[in-house]
Formats: C-alpha cells, sequence, structure tokens
C-alpha cells in the first residue's frame, strides 16, 4: 500500500523551495515587523522602486508618443502625394473625370435601390434565412457578387469624381 492510500504513512520524500528578492532594491526581510524604523525603512525603499518605475514608463510613453507623432507624419505625406497623384491625373484626364461624376451619381443610385432589394428581400424571407442553408447560399449568391464588385467600383469612382472645382483664373 503507498502513502497516498494509507494517510497515516508519511511521504517518503518532501520539497521545499524558499524565494527571496534579488536584484537592485529588493525588500528587504523585516526581523522585527514592530520596529517604526525597520518599517519607514523598507517604505523607502518601495517608494524609491516605485518612482523608478514610473520613470520607466514615462520614458515609454515618451518613445511611444514620438512613434505616434512619426506615425502621423507619415499617414500625411502618403495622403498628400495621393492627393497630388489623383490631382495629376485629373488634369490629364479631364473628360474622364466627368464621366466618373456622372457614373458616381447614377450608380450610387443603382446602389441605392440593391439594398433596397436586399431588405425586401430579408424581411420577407428571414424565417428560411434563420433556418436553411440553402436559403442563406442563395441570398449571398444573389445579393454577395453584386454588392462587393459594386463597392469596388465605387471606391474607385468616388476619389476621382471628388475632384475639387478649382477656380478659374481671373480674366482680365
Amino acid at each position: 500500500m503507498s502513502s497516498r492510500e494509507n494517510p497515516t504513512t508519511p511521504p517518503t520524500w518532501t520539497y521545499r523551495m524558499e524565494v527571496s528578492p534579488t536584484g537592485p532594491g529588493g525588500a528587504q526581510v523585516l526581523s522585527n515587523v514592530n520596529d517604526p524604523i525597520a518599517l519607514l525603512h523598507l517604505l523607502v525603499n518601495l517608494q524609491g522602486q516605485n518612482i523608478e518605475m514610473q520613470r520607466q514608463v514615462i520614458e515609454l510613453q515618451r518613445q511611444q508618443l514620438e512613434l505616434v507623432r512619426e506615425s502621423a507624419q507619415i499617414a500625411r505625406e502618403q495622403r498628400a502625394r495621393q492627393v497630388a497623384e489623383i490631382e495629376r491625373w485629373q488634369a490629364g484626364h479631364e473628360g474622364v473625370v466627368e464621366a466618373c461624376r456622372e457614373s458616381l451619381g447614377k450608380l450610387e443610385h443603382v446602389h441605392a435601390a440593391l439594398m433596397g432589394e436586399l431588405g425586401v428581400y430579408v424581411e420577407e424571407n428571414y424565417e428560411n434565412l434563420l433556418e436553411g442553408d440553402y436559403s442563406l447560399s442563395d441570398f449571398v449568391d444573389r445579393f454577395g457578387p453584386r454588392l462587393a464588385h459594386l463597392n469596388t467600383i465605387l471606391a474607385v469612382l468616388r476619389p476621382l469624381a471628388a475632384a475639387a472645382k478649382r477656380p478659374e483664373p481671373p480674366q482680365s
């Protein structure tokens, strides 16, 4: 019979581990917890550790702030390049820009009509969509590709058609 089965038999081995703080400013072991001087030293030591940790946190926050500032500057520069590129393209394709504006307006109406059709379909077939895989697949096949492609086309047209009307130079 093993010692697990017989609780009165002591285990044949024991395991013991002691842990003590290490490193700079490790906590001091108090021999007398009622000694106010020892407690004061411990509090001062802990406060010093706390201040050092706060300094490290502040330094990390400064580094993060600098990285965020750099990221924001990169984003601004990238956006400025994109705007300049679109403006160059628009200047070279003025006839196309006007066609894009007209197409965008019409396609937005098509998009709105398709979204309305989708809403009506969901309202009429809600129970079937919940219960049947076939109904859900049919719904996705019916609306998914058309909406995905139409959204992509609209995403391309919007920046091209959004050319700011440049004020015409005053004629003398």
